[in-house]
């Protein structure tokens, strides 16, 4: 009996020291792994590298000019009446390139919930002159420097943010339309789900 559990207990050791051993050499063939994967970042850190643009074109760029960002902190901070610090925002519309597909339209709608011909973003055919050839011009918010329809709004739902952005609470608005009427591109308009 004594002899069973001497080698019982035995093999069971036998089986602990090859898993043991096992275990080590896989250890040291992921860190040597880990570390081969470490040198090649290093390596390609100081090459090129490559980003998609807006527009979905693949561009190839020195890495030293890319920047990580921390977005722990971003979110932290971030408010948004305020806007994202050290960001100015623009808006740019290349008016040649504008054929009245009303993608930007629809898009618009979409995103705001709206139906019919309540659309926000109006598109419309501009001349110059008769000797001119038309183009076509999309109202949206120009989110003027000092604009006009955030000083008119009685209950601060139209606000200007840090970064440029004019924006407008929805839950604060109270459908008076003032924004509407002080407007000098004529682009706010009052959905008429923001007041139900």
């Amino acid at each position: 009996m004594e002899n069973k559990n001497t080698d019982s207990r035995r093999k069971f050791l036998d089986k602990g020291l090859k898993l043991g051993l096992i275990t080590a050499i896989g250890a040291i063939g992921l860190t040597k792994i880990a570390s081969k994967l470490n040198a090649k970042s290093s390596e390609t850190s100081t090459g090129k590298m490559e980003l998609m643009t807006t527009d979905g074109t693949i561009i190839e760029v020195d890495s030293s000019e890319v920047m990580e960002m921390d977005h722990s902190k971003i979110k932290s901070e971030y408010d948004v009446r305020e806007g994202m610090p050290n960001r100015k925002f623009v808006m740019v519309i290349d008016l040649a390139k504008c054929k009245n597909a009303l993608k930007c339209q629809t898009a618009c709608n979409k995103q705001h919930y709206i139906t019919g011909d309540h659309a926000w973003l109006k598109v419309y055919k501009m001349q110059e002159d008769e000797d001119t050839a038309p183009y076509w011009m999309p109202t949206t918010c120009m989110h003027c420097d000092h604009p006009a329809c955030v000083t008119v709004c009685p209950v601060d739902a139209t606000f200007k943010r840090r970064d440029g952005l004019v924006l407008i609470d929805t839950d604060r608005c109270i459908g008076c339309r003032l924004r509407m009427a002080c407007c000098l591109l004529s682009s706010r308009v009052v959905n008429l789900s923001e007041t139900s």
